[in-house]
């Protein structure tokens, strides 16, 4: 699973002013804490196409965030021959997030 996150529409909207305002990719890049690439994509999408956030992404979501991954697993650790049934009503019932067997195995 990729580790990467969309840009919000206001970190863009800082990348762009600070372009507007001459200021170099650099120190845009120290200031913000970005890569220079990805700095240099937002501009590079600003220039062509004159907005500031793409297009939405396709595909589907995942249903599990990280801490709900996190939360199963030690779910799991605490009795490991636990029935699946079990374990996806413990799993329910902590996070609220409702999940297939088939997603739990």
């Amino acid at each position: 699973m990729s580790k990467r996150k969309e840009l919000s529409e206001g970190e863009r909207n800082q990348i762009i002013g600070a372009w507007k305002c001459d200021v170099p990719v650099s120190v845009i890049k120290e200031k913000l804490n970005f890569a220079s690439t990805t700095i240099k994509d937002v501009i590079k999408y600003y220039k062509n196409t004159s907005k500031v956030k793409p297009p939405p992404q396709s595909g589907r979501k995942p249903i599990l965030t990280e801490r709900d991954k996190r939360h199963l697993i030690h779910v799991i650790k605490e009795d490991q021959k636990v029935p699946l049934n079990v374990l996806n009503k413990k799993f329910t019932q902590a996070t609220s997030t409702k999940v297939s067997t088939h997603t739990l195995r």
